[in-house]
């Protein structure tokens, strides 16, 4: 057996979308032959992989919607790896996302000597580039998801002088690997039985799909908000049938029960009541569809979404889009004092930031007028060229990411850290 296959490998995962990755990218390893033992802060999904937990954060990042409840799970991850380190060092450490846990993570790596390859860079070109100069420091491959970001980080570790080479002496490098969504979406099918039902339901209506995101404490937020754009749509004279996604069961019954809230003061649903003609008087047209966001898109005309990689999923089907997020009261005023010297750049949703363009509306950090949101959406759902222009546009900002293979260059630059240490151990 290789040194290599002997390496250990430690995964630092604090929410699900990392579990997501960072499972594909333990697959890719297997494919690829290397015979890494995998460890560390684990997700559900890389346990379903036989990776061995040294603490699970990512389920309890899940169910935690308060700040303090994280900052203390935070604190009791970072005690249990730095017990875990000390007693027996990885060989690498692979950081994916969560900047708050990982970047002490990664210093406590450099310090330890250990190599760190950070994947999906912390977005410091939007907010925070104060924490360059840590990154560049104790990050030795930092592995971009966002075409831009690898010229961006590669002139911060220019800027810092000797090349960008970190505190031991290695050359900080950056570099755009592809984005791991797309990955899945290439392999993503609709369910033509799915789309048939939903297109009946819609009965020649339009079809406005509603992703209010798939954790607990945003669905909360913003379904009510998306079911409210609903509400005006129809009492306005635009009778549109709609279908929430929702992540999973738990996220099912969530959405039951904001929408039994809704239908107790049903008067703005009247129309699709009449329309659809559903017993008692209950249905409002509004169906639910689990965990299948490829058939929900394919059917849909235009889409309300939470900001976050879920619009470059509605991207991907080049379906019209509103993004739309509220960050919740206590943090408005902030914003609103201190938010213009933080944020650094111009638009806040994801497809217009690559796009470096307005290319759809986005109502973000704050909803403060639902009204408007639902004047954009009417517009939307009538002006068939500007529904046909943002089509172009999301042609645009999906191509350069459409043929990732994100896991597999991360796992070369993994490769690639390993062998360095084995040859500096050797010398």
């Amino acid at each position: 057996m290789s040194p290599q296959a002997e390496a250990r490998v430690f995964l630092s995962v604090c929410e699900e979308s990392a579990d997501v990755h960072a499972a594909a990218l333990v697959r890719a390893a297997r494919q690829q032959g290397y015979g890494w033992r995998f460890y560390g802060l684990t997700g559900p999904r890389l346990r379903a992989l036989g990776v061995e937990t040294v603490y699970d954060f990512a389920s309890h990042a899940a169910m935690l919607a308060g700040v303090l409840g994280v900052v203390g799970r935070a604190y009791d991850a970072w005690r249990t790896v730095q017990r875990s380190w000390r007693a027996a060092r990885p060989d690498l450490v692979v950081l994916l996302d969560s900047p708050e846990l990982n970047l002490r993570l990664a210093r406590l790596a450099r310090r330890l000597g250990i190599p760190v390859l950070y994947y999906i860079a912390p977005q410091t070109w939007a907010a925070r580039a104060y924490r360059n100069r840590q990154i560049v420091r104790d990050v030795d491959v930092l592995a971009c998801i966002l075409p831009f970001e690898e010229e961006y980080f590669q002139r911060a570790a220019g800027r810092r002088g000797a090349g960008g080479q970190n505190a031991q002496g290695r050359r900080f490098q950056a570099e755009f690997v592809g984005h791991p969504l797309f990955e899945t979406l290439r392999d993503e099918r609709p369910i033509p039985e799915t789309v048939e039902f939903l297109r009946q339901r819609a009965a020649g209506r339009p079809i406005v799909a509603l992703l209010p995101g798939s954790r607990a404490h945003v669905v909360e937020r913003m379904l009510p908000l998306q079911l409210e754009v609903i509400r005006q749509l129809r009492t306005t004279g635009h009778d549109v049938y709609a279908a929430i996604s929702c992540a999973g069961e738990e996220r099912r019954s969530q959405a039951r029960r904001i929408l039994a809230t809704a239908a107790a003061g049903r008067a703005g649903f009247l129309a699709a009541e009449q329309k659809t003609g559903g017993p008692g008087g209950r249905d409002l047209g509004i169906d639910l569809v689990a965990g299948d966001n490829a058939s929900l898109l394919t059917a849909a005309d235009v889409v309300l979404v939470a900001s976050g990689t879920a619009t470059l999923h509605v991207a991907w089907y080049r379906k019209p889009m509103v993004v739309m997020y509220d960050a919740g009261r206590l943090l408005y005023w902030p914003y609103r004092l201190f938010g213009r010297w933080v944020i650094t750049t111009p638009h806040l949703s994801l497809v217009n930031v690559l796009a470096g363009a307005c290319v759809v509306p986005e109502f973000m950090p704050f909803v403060r007028d639902v009204a408007a949101v639902a004047t954009v959406t009417r517009q939307l759902l009538t002006d068939t060229t500007w529904r046909a222009w943002m089509q172009q546009q999301l042609e645009r900002v999906v191509a350069p990411l459409a043929n990732s293979a994100a896991s597999a260059r991360v796992c070369q630059r993994m490769a690639e850290l390993l062998a360095r240490r084995r040859a500096a151990a050797s010398q």
